[in-house]
């Protein structure tokens, strides 16, 4: 029998909950070309089960990104633009989903799966041209990296102070 494992975030209004299964869970990865900056990203999208007054309330994907540092030391969950895990959420709510990420990046052995079949796809393609090639290799040691990111190594966005 096997369990599954869930992560509950209550927010004011409702609760929404992870449920760690593969279907649950989707990445990409992009390379950012800033002139001074240049590194690797990943944009991560999770599928949750809102739960209000006790009823099911729906499914919402929410989103969170990683920064890695070309030299693959630094992990910094950075907000996208739209649809993030963080939106809306009070100082509370923002500490359950940090360690709903941490969790995810850390422990979700459907999240290691899913990075494992990307290594496994890439290492299938053919790619022509030396550039293609080192983008290639790039991707999958950023990959390989990411099936061993530690907690200590996850960097959050620095939390605003409530003002009392």
């Amino acid at each position: 029998m096997n369990l599954l494992e869930s992560k509950v975030i209550q927010t004011k209004l409702e609760k929404e909950i992870f449920i760690d299964e593969s279907t649950n869970i989707e990445l990409k990865i992009f390379h950012d070309a800033e002139k001074n900056f240049p590194f690797y990203k990943f944009i991560v999208s999770i599928e949750m089960m809102r739960i209000r007054r006790n009823e099911f309330y729906g499914t919402k994907k929410a989103f969170f990104g990683i920064r890695v540092t070309e030299d693959l030391q630094s992990f910094n969950v950075f907000e996208p633009d739209q649809q993030s895990i963080f939106a809306t959420k009070n100082e509370q709510e923002r500490q359950a989903v940090m360690e709903l990420i941490d969790y995810l990046l850390t422990e979700s052995v459907n999240f290691k799966q899913l990075v494992i079949s990307m290594v496994e796809k890439l290492n299938q393609v053919n790619v022509e041209g030396e550039k293609e090639n080192k983008e290639l290799k790039t991707k999958l040691t950023l990959l390989e990296r990411l099936l061993k990111i530690h907690h200590e190594e996850i960097k959050f966005p620095l939390q605003k102070k409530l003002i009392a």
